[in-house]
């Protein structure tokens, strides 16, 4: 199996950018390209129509404010991430439930790998937040690395 696309989802933690570095070193060893995505769960209860001004004046939608600002965050992310330059890099922002919007990034991208952060979370802690890298290792149609968060 030829690894030619790897699907690297983001929080824009430390965790996060332990698996950008773990997926470029993949990338650089096979020649695939990366795509880093960023799953933002949009408040369902904030209809479309819920609007904000800012300091300066300017009214746009709560959701497209939410979603300037994680597009800010992926820039800024990828800003500080230690990526050679000579690895194809794309990123996107995605909305909806983390695990199954990434399930469905799966079916329709054709990646070859997934290279995703886990807290490393345990007991309680695991069971009540639950665990996207886990729902993506067990349910993957594709191989999942996963990388613990340095410390």
């Amino acid at each position: 199996m030829a690894i030619e696309k790897i699907l690297v989802p983001v929080d824009y933690s430390v965790g996060s950018q332990a698996a950008l570095a773990a997926a470029a070193m993949f990338a650089e060893t096979f020649g695939a390209s990366v795509d880093v995505v960023h799953v933002w769960d949009r408040p369902p209860y904030v209809p479309d129509t819920v609007m904000v001004t800012s300091p300066a004046g300017e009214r746009r939608s709560l959701i497209e404010l939410i979603r300037a600002n994680a597009e800010q965050e992926m820039l800024e992310f990828l800003r500080v991430a230690k990526v050679p330059g000579n690895i194809t890099l794309t990123h996107r922002l995605l909305s909806g439930e983390p695990a199954s919007t990434l399930l469905g990034e799966l079916e329709r991208h054709q990646h070859d790998l997934v290279v995703v952060g886990t807290h490393g979370r345990a007991g309680l802690a695991h069971v009540l937040l639950g665990s996207v890298a886990e729902k993506l290792v067990r349910l993957s149609p594709v191989p999942v690395v996963t990388v613990r968060c340095p410390g």
